[in-house]
């Protein structure tokens, strides 16, 4: 049973059906943590106003810090937090299981089917509110109207709350009332066959203590104590208004009303047409004269039917094009036929790849197996890209038009994405701005605090103080934030550069025509104790600041990185070492997104890594790492030998602007060793100098332009290689252009 002393770890908490729950939670006086690689802004922003606190970083050591871990099922079981709750034998429970132990203190009135239950519990959310009804409320979707939340709790005995079948936590559920919309065939992954979804519902209808509220045909024959009513046409017996929005909605209509008059108060005649609607049920994306663009959630054949129908009734003068996205390679092996049946109703289908949700490729289950299975009109496969844009633009500008972009996946990231660009158009018939196509994008999806800019200097976030500007330049509050602007960058086709402190760096005088991203805010400057001679670095942590936190906490090996101006992003990415010892000499795991956008979180043995290159992090984008001391010491003794190193360098390297060593040491030899024997030093190309402190470095005195340093470099490659043979390759980045490019002899 429930303990509110204990403490609840969600993962997940970005879920549809996780959040509100975790909002309760909250504000029934648990004590809520929540992290999500993938937390939508939107939904953020109702957990932080439920005071559920969000972490963009959970390691499994912390996870012992918690008392239950709370997670969705689309988390694998293969999740290092999970990993960690097993191996410290806290209790895990699905998000079922936790919303069937909250219920167990409560009268449950318990919203079931297999489609329609986030409308109906919406509409019945709605209506409690509009008719001041005492009843608490966990819904699994977002209104429409941003202002109202998606969970409310009250010290009513009574709460209205979503059931999910899919996973079989149905099971758990002894309703004080059952409300059942529907049952199809679904979910074949864990229930197998029809039969036994069947007798998932009925055990519930059996469990239910006082009512049942069913539609006037179904199939299910109920057994038990409670007494049945049915719902169909209750709404107009009721005398409450009625918009004529599709026969399934009147349908959820009336189910909502049901539920509502069993709280034996008068309801406002108005309780439905003022029902603001929710998220991703035929939301308006865009319109024009021309064009509607809506966003659905529909996932399953019969709520596609229903769609559809609807749809042609809205506007039935319009050509209706279909975008939709498959929601598991599990569902589409099940469901191709039935998918190909419903969307062939359409005039045309686009078909996206399928949204695996942590499911393995399946035989049968990929979009061409559902394309095969069109028996009409074949569709066509859309990529989710600036180009798929352009491909259903043109397709679609020369005929009135209603586009729906359907599906359970991350369509509706695309669907976003595509409005935004046609809203960005200047002016009927140009094409549209991608400048005012990726602010009018973010803005709504990153939290307030990220700060996004376009035509962004960059010369002053550099340490050598050179280059051109940014085209687009983000800084990520947190997490999400990062998430959100990656995603920006492949919808839009984007380049992409992150940049930490700005050392090691040359970028070009005609700057970078892409996103740069800076890990600047203060979530990607922590470090945190994790005990036992190991800290947590985050990407944008200053390496000086990294050696005085150790130095604080007794722990030796870590003085090498005083001297080094860099981040930690940045060192992991480059192995960056110094006075002999290098950043993986200390590394454990790091966090990382990889080249394919996936969030890893590997050990130091998975990585390839030498001399300045890290290759795994090279291609993707390092988040921060743990960081492991070998031996413990004394502050005075640890500081007595970064004093010792920070005297070194000081006599060793230059004072002024420079983006630290220009070349990696040749195999046998020093650059600089090298640059100092042939007479070098000093050797100048407007601004930019070859210091004459230490011949691997170029000053730029003042003025120095990007063109300078690579002239300087190419005549110092020269002169070293026509002197020795050897052939210096630069260890700076050149960001804007390639040395490939400019070095070519």
């Amino acid at each position: 049973m429930m303990d509110d002393t204990h403490r609840y770890l969600f993962v997940g908490a970005g879920g549809m059906g996780m959040a509100p729950l975790a909002c309760w939670m909250s504000r029934a006086g648990y004590s809520v943590s929540g992290y999500d690689a993938h937390l939508q802004e939107c939904v953020r922003y109702w957990l932080h106003e439920a005071d559920v606190t969000l972490e963009d970083f959970i390691f499994p050591e912390q996870v012992s810090t918690f008392d239950t871990v709370v997670y969705s099922s689309a988390i694998p079981q293969s999740h290092p937090v999970l990993v960690g709750a097993r191996e410290a034998g806290l209790r895990l429970l699905r998000r079922g299981e936790m919303l069937a132990e909250i219920a167990q203190s409560k009268r449950l009135i318990a919203v079931v089917g297999s489609h329609g239950k986030t409308t109906t519990s919406g509409m019945i959310a709605h209506g409690l509110r509009h008719c001041q009804l005492e009843a608490s409320y966990i819904l699994g979707g977002l209104f429409t109207d941003k202002s109202t939340p998606p969970a409310h709790f009250c010290e009513s005995d009574w709460l209205v709350a979503e059931v999910d079948e899919s996973d079989g936590t149905i099971d758990q559920f002894a309703p004080e009332v059952t409300l059942v919309l529907n049952v199809d065939w679904d979910h074949a992954d864990h229930y197998g066959d029809a039969a036994k979804l069947d007798a998932a519902f009925s055990g519930l209808l059996k469990r239910t203590k006082q009512k049942l509220l069913l539609p006037d045909s179904f199939h299910l024959k109920p057994t038990g104590a409670a007494t049945i009513q049915t719902f169909d046409g209750i709404a107009k017996r009721l005398g409450l208004d009625t918009a004529p929005s599709g026969r399934i909605n009147q349908v959820n209509g009336d189910a909502a009303a049901a539920v509502l008059s069993f709280f034996d108060q008068p309801l406002k005649s108005d309780t439905l047409v003022t029902f603001p609607g929710m998220a991703r049920r035929q939301s308006i994306l865009y319109q024009d004269a021309q064009l509607t663009v809506i966003e659905d959630y529909a996932h399953h054949p019969t709520e596609i039917d229903a769609l559809i129908e609807s749809l042609r009734t809205n506007e039935p003068d319009k050509q209706l094009v279909v975008v939709f996205q498959p929601h598991r390679y599990s569902r589409t092996c099940q469901f191709k036929s039935e998918f190909a049946h419903s969307l062939q109703a359409a005039d045309a289908v686009y078909l996206l790849p399928v949204y695996a949700a942590h499911e393995s490729e399946l035989e049968g289950g990929k979009v061409a197996d559902l394309a095969n299975a069109f028996t009409d009109q074949a569709p066509f496969e859309l990529v989710m890209s600036l180009g798929g844009m352009r491909q259903l633009r043109e397709a679609i500008k020369d005929s009135p038009t209603q586009l729906a972009f359907v599906g359970a996946g991350d369509i509706e990231e695309f669907a976003g994405a595509f409005a935004s660009w046609l809203r960005a158009s200047t002016s009927v018939g140009e094409a549209p701005s991608l400048d005012a196509a990726w602010v009018d994008y973010l803005v709504p999806r990153v939290s307030p605090e990220c700060k996004l800019k376009s035509h962004e200097p960059l010369a002053n976030k550099t340490t050598i103080r050179i280059g051109g500007s940014a085209r687009f330049y983000a800084e990520p509050a947190n997490y999400s934030d990062l998430r959100v602007l990656l995603r920006a960058a492949e919808l839009y086709e984007f380049k992409l550069f992150c940049l930490g402190r700005g050392s090691n760096l040359l970028v070009s005088d005609h700057g970078f025509d892409g996103l740069v991203i800076r890990f600047s805010s203060p979530a990607w400057r922590r470090v945190v104790s994790l005990g036992e001679g190991r800290i947590w670095a985050s990407a944008g942590g200053r390496l000086k600041e990294i050696c005085g936190f150790a130095a604080k906490n007794g722990l030796a090996g870590f003085e090498f990185l005083e001297g080094i101006p860099g981040a930690v992003g940045g060192a992991l990415r480059m192995n960056a070492g110094a006075m002999g010892s290098w950043m993986f000499d200390v590394v454990e795991r790091v966090q990382f997104i990889d080249e394919d956008g996936c969030y890893q979180d590997l050990p130091k043995e998975a990585f390839h890594f030498g001399y300045r290159k890290v290759e795994e992090i090279s291609r993707g984008i390092a988040l921060g790492a743990v960081l492991c001391s070998a031996v413990g010491d004394s502050e005075a003794s640890i500081r007595g030998l970064i004093d010792s190193y920070s005297s070194s360098r000081k006599e060793s390297q230059p004072r002024g602007a420079s983006a630290g060593c220009i070349f990696k040491n040749p195999e046998g030899n020093y650059a600089g060793k090298l640059i100092d024997e042939y007479g070098i030093k000093g050797m100048s190309v407007g601004a930019a100098e070859v210091s004459e402190v230490h011949g691997n470095f170029i000053v730029n005195h003042g003025g120095a332009s990007a063109a300078d340093v690579i002239e300087l470099v190419q005549k110092v490659r020269a002169k070293v290689k026509a002197e020795s043979g050897y052939i210096l390759e630069p260890e700076v980045l050149l960001v804007g252009q390639s040395w490939d490019e400019v070095l070519c002899e």
